[in-house]
């Protein structure tokens, strides 16, 4: 019998406010054709938290406040594999026009309604529900 390990990575959930309403922002998958939020593994030295910072800035040019007690853990399937993902709540504060996965990224500012509707994985889906509502 073969044990299926589960993958962790850890991820920002992005949110700031365009002209008083909420707004999330997503980054595409490296293929440009998906919509998630940033992610990425653990960097070693690095508590989960300061890791999905980093992918944040690295995928997306987001800077901004990570609230690390504000969490969700959803399930995402990813090439065949489950993907323990953990998403932590985080208020842009900045969006740089240049970042290092620029080349291989795009980025997009949606209501989380549409959000929502453009992620095709249910538990980022779910995470987006879980934390939306809530002010970062």
């Amino acid at each position: 019998m073969t044990t299926r390990m589960v993958e962790k990575r850890y991820g920002v959930l992005c949110q700031l406010t365009e002209k008083g309403k909420p707004r999330i922002v997503l980054v595409s998958r490296g293929n440009r054709k998906e919509w998630i939020h940033p992610k990425g593994r653990r960097i070693p030295g690095m508590s989960g938290a300061a890791s999905a910072r980093r992918e944040a800035y690295e995928e997306g040019g987001l800077l901004g406040r990570i609230y690390p007690r504000r969490k969700t853990v959803v399930q995402c399937r990813e090439g065949g594999r489950t993907i323990r993902l953990t998403l932590y709540a985080m208020r842009v504060d900045k969006m740089l026009k240049r970042w290092p996965e620029k080349r291989k990224r795009d980025r997009i500012v949606v209501s989380p309604d549409k959000a929502a509707r453009l992620l095709r994985c249910p538990g980022m889906r779910e995470a987006l529900r879980q934390m939306a509502g809530r002010k970062a």
